[in-house]
């Protein structure tokens, strides 16, 4: 069916690295406000890429400084509306946000709310919050944690827990590892401190298969950072008598740590779980189902991008819950919405091509690069370069690029 016609609007729920990327694309390419209304909706009032969390922790950025806000987005002719989504009525073409219950219509949707974090789930970590449990990907907490680790003395042991998959961006559990060693290093307490990671998986990334995955275990090894495979946190014990700070895992083992900085589990936002009547979510899945090339749902004119969804390559392997992926879904989507609504066949059989890359710091000043092709006809196929000064400034350029693409030009 053809969405050629009236004046359009569409509608974007969330604003990361999808949501940002497919509102400026169709900006761009429905260049006047007055003819097609492009809205995006998201429970924050700033923008901050997950990726200076670890900027933060190392001290070469503040978080006051880190966050931009998204009223800038009327400045590019794209409406903004600061506000939580409670409830999607795909027949009525609806959404319908907290504050007095607004309701808003929509010609298109775009779903990008990405992922929620579900710390819930292991028992007591919450509640331990003042007993050096610490999450990883909450920014407001990397500041004291910064304070925590530069605080330790002798004998010390700081516990890096990634407590469930699948979670946002693989690689940041270990480019903390590396650069908590590098802190540590010039802090002069490197030799007393420990640092050991736990996953439960039986291989360090599995998104990037065996041959990165030992790549890294003996990058940690080198720089004396004990990695754990096949433990799975399952909960933080409350020592009330002597003040321990203990974890449990599932296989039974226990440790003591001075601090434990946790990779949370993540869950699908509500609003979408409350939802999964509607067939978005299928009957045993947890997360939306697109295709995996146009990222269209099974509604008409409702698409799905980034960490809200799961496509799957294989039995074994899914798209990575990584910003850059949204980000190339993002185009795919904003060049099928444009073509649809100018009449423009070129590009309406634009395909995401299950292509990606990401940058892994380790600390002094460089990163790796890893690049990945996921609908590799042969399979999946990833590619490590080794850490350089050059993949570090590209990281940097990545942030400030997108930063001043999507809310400062």
């Amino acid at each position: 069916m053809s969405a050629v016609g009236k004046r359009k609007r569409i509608l974007i729920l969330g604003a990361g690295f999808g949501g940002l990327t497919v509102a400026s694309l169709l900006r761009k390419g429905l260049s006047l406000p007055e003819q097609h209304q492009i809205m995006v909706i998201d429970k924050k009032d700033y923008f901050m890429m997950g990726l200076v969390n670890l900027w933060i922790l190392n001290g070469t950025r503040r978080l006051e400084d880190s966050k931009v806000p998204l009223n800038k987005l009327k400045n590019k002719g794209i409406e903004f509306l600061n506000d939580d989504v409670i409830q999607l009525d795909f027949h009525k073409k609806t959404v319908t946000t907290k504050s007095n219950k607004k309701t808003v219509e929509y010609d298109y949707l775009i779903i990008a709310l990405g992922a929620d974090f579900a710390l819930e789930r292991i028992k007591g970590f919450i509640e331990s919050r003042e007993r050096g449990a610490f999450n990883l990907y909450d920014a407001e907490q990397i500041p004291e944690l910064r304070k925590e680790i530069l605080s330790l003395k002798k004998n010390g042991r700081i516990a890096i827990c990634i407590t469930d998959i699948p979670y946002k961006c693989p690689p940041a559990p270990y480019e903390a590892s590396l650069i908590i060693d590098d802190m540590l290093t010039k802090n002069g307490t490197r030799d007393s401190i420990d640092i050991d990671l736990y996953t439960p998986t039986p291989i360090a990334l599995p998104v990037a298969g065996p041959k990165i995955s030992q790549d890294i275990v003996n990058l940690l090894n080198s720089r004396h950072i004990n990695f754990h495979a096949l433990h799975k946190l399952k909960s933080v014990l409350d020592n009330d008598d002597d003040y321990r700070r203990e974890a449990e895992f599932e296989n039974g083992n226990r440790i003591n740590y001075d601090l434990l900085i946790g990779i949370p589990p993540h869950k699908i936002p509500m609003v979408v779980a409350n939802s999964s009547s509607s067939g978005l979510v299928k009957e045993g899945e947890n997360w939306i189902n697109v295709d995996k090339f146009t990222l269209r749902t099974n509604y008409e004119y409702v698409f799905a991008i980034g960490d809200v969804t799961e496509i799957k390559v294989n039995q074994n392997t899914t798209i990575p819950k990584a910003g850059i992926f949204a980000e190339g879904e993002a185009k795919v989507v904003a060049q099928q919405i444009i073509a649809e609504i100018t009449n423009n066949n070129t590009s309406k059989n634009s395909r995401f091509d299950g292509k990606g890359f990401c940058f892994m710091e380790i600390g002094g000043k460089r990163a790796g690069y890893i690049a990945a092709d996921f609908y590799n006809k042969e399979g999946p196929s990833t590619k490590l370069e080794l850490p350089s000064e050059e993949s570090y400034e590209r990281k940097i350029d990545f942030e400030r690029s997108r930063i001043a693409e999507w809310l400062l030009q």
